[in-house]
């Protein structure tokens, strides 16, 4: 063998036990945020044991004895499962995009404070019932007993990537005032249609309604519903 083949040897060598070791720490840099789904975990603040038991598509079900412990529960879950989206979108929720992402999200955040979610559920949480706020704050408390004992790329793989942009950030603590505004951006992307309509309010300038509503035709009456329900009247109303 040629002094020169040894040598690209030993650097394919090289390069192999390299690629090797970045993959054996990038899949336990995943792994490492996963669920556990399985054993026991012991938490201060639950009054009594509260049972999770994840079914054949890994979806929690949650047992206990009282609404406490019973949405505790569902708060450090949630945070097993979703914690970096439900971070990212109370940053949404709030106009606070750029204090993750830094300041190319600060028009973002502007439009988003403009249309007012933060200081809309202000109001609304001072007008919940005890119940809901009990409901509310038994969750947070969940969520923040997780990030307690996580940090990092613990709690989510996503923050290992972003600590390459920004090291200096590390969530907060959740507040009732968080899920609130969480449901604001749920609702918004679930449900918006704002394009949609500003394109039928454009056209409608042009065409009548009829024309309109051919180039937009409504969900087909004979088309299958995902849930249909009942009204006291009995009306049949479609879930589409």
């Amino acid at each position: 063998m040629s002094e020169f083949s040894r040598v690209a040897l030993r650097v394919f060598a090289v390069l192999m036990v390299l690629i090797l070791l970045g993959a054996a720490f990038f899949v336990f840099t995943v792994r490492r945020s996963f669920p556990q789904s399985s054993g026991k975990i012991r938490l201060h603040g639950l009054t009594a044991p509260v049972e999770v038991a994840r079914d054949d598509f890994g979806v929690p079900h949650i047992y206990a004895s009282d609404l406490h412990d019973l949405f505790f529960a569902q708060g450090y879950v949630h945070s097993q499962d979703r914690f970096w989206q439900m971070d990212v979108w109370r940053h949404t929720g709030a106009g606070r995009l750029s204090e993750m992402f830094g300041n190319s999200l600060l028009e973002t955040d502007k439009l988003l404070r403009t249309m007012g979610w933060a200081r809309v559920v202000q109001t609304e949480l001072k007008s919940l019932d005890l119940i809901s706020l009990e409901i509310l704050e038994a969750y947070s408390e969940g969520v923040n007993a997780y990030l307690s004992e996580h940090q990092g790329s613990e709690i989510s793989f996503e923050y290992a990537l972003l600590a390459l942009r920004n090291r200096q950030y590390h969530p907060e603590p959740w507040r009732p005032l968080d899920s609130l505004i969480w449901g604001k951006v749920m609702a918004w992307d679930l449900a918006s249609n704002m394009d949609y309509e500003i394109y039928r309010a454009l056209l409608l300038k042009t065409f009548d309604r009829d024309q309109v509503e051919r180039l937009f035709p409504p969900y087909p009456a004979d088309h299958p519903l995902i849930l249909p329900f009942t009204f006291g009247s009995g009306t049949v109303w479609p879930m589409r």
